[in-house]
């Protein structure tokens, strides 16, 4: 028969995010400076073309994780969310060629 006496769940320590927007113009920010998790990214804003590269590092002279182009959206375009669930082995940084409004949903 199971056991069906009453057990704690730890609550401590719940994975918890943060976001940093990413926006007003070309450029590259760092996020954090040590590793990272990086869940998602989003573009909730309605853009015209233009690309998005996150690095295993501070500033862009570490390991490219990956790129995000995109194209022009229309204003019946949903945003678009990224699912990348991804921990860097040294920090986090975004580099964008553009004011594209992204939204990047990070944690420790």
């Amino acid at each position: 028969m199971p056991d069906l006496t009453a057990r704690s769940i730890s609550t401590k320590n719940p994975m918890l995010y943060d976001y940093t927007l990413i926006g007003t113009a070309a450029g590259t920010t760092t996020i954090s400076s040590e590793p990272a998790i990086i869940h998602s990214i989003m573009f909730p804003n309605r853009v015209a073309s233009g690309s998005v590269v996150l690095y295993d590092s501070i500033g862009t002279s570490g390991t490219s994780i990956g790129t995000i182009v995109l194209g022009t959206q229309t204003f019946s375009d949903p945003p678009i969310p990224y699912i990348l669930d991804v921990r860097t082995k040294n920090a986090l940084s975004v580099s964008n060629s553009a004011n594209l409004g992204a939204v990047v949903i990070w944690g420790n």
